[in-house]
């Protein structure tokens, strides 16, 4: 009963860190090309409103009209998580990580889609990158990393 309870909470802290990381990565996206920055301000407004069929089409349609365009990548990642669509979000990050292999965010969106996806070694794998990256989020990333260290590999 006790182990089961402890279980429970050590999950519960992991998503609530999970959300953190994904709530703070779509807060950074950086300034884009007009275009790109137009179309990712049209689909942060429609999905606020809801609209996440439009919202999602429309992130879609920016990363297809700029396809280098790290901030579209990014957002489209960052969507897909929050949909649930964690396939789709690993893609994202990879097309993300290929424009820009120290992309923290990036990372981190990819380690909880990995997560999310019970590929727990590549989860592992993709947050030890950020924090080699950047040490300074190693407080932030501990508890999602002392859960890893205890479940198995896959």
């Amino acid at each position: 009963m006790l182990r089961a309870s402890r279980t429970r909470y050590a999950k519960t802290r992991v998503t609530w860190a999970l959300a953190a990381l994904v709530v703070a990565a779509l807060l950074e996206v950086a300034h884009a090309g007009d275009a790109v920055a137009a179309a990712l301000a049209q689909g942060d407004r429609q999905w606020a409103e809801g609209r996440l069929d439009a919202a999602q089409k429309t992130f879609e349609q920016a990363v297809a009209d700029d396809p280098g365009s790290l901030d579209a990548w990014m957002k489209l990642g960052g969507f897909r998580l929050a949909r649930n669509q964690f396939a789709d979000g690993i893609r994202a990050y990879q097309k993300a990580l290929g424009l820009d292999a120290r992309n923290v965010r990036a990372w981190l969106g990819l380690g909880v889609a990995y997560l999310h996806t019970d590929r727990k070694g590549a989860a592992r794998g993709a947050f030890e990158e950020a924090l080699r990256l950047d040490p300074g989020r190693r407080e932030q990333l501990a508890p999602v990393m002392e859960a890893l260290e205890k479940a198995p590999s896959r």
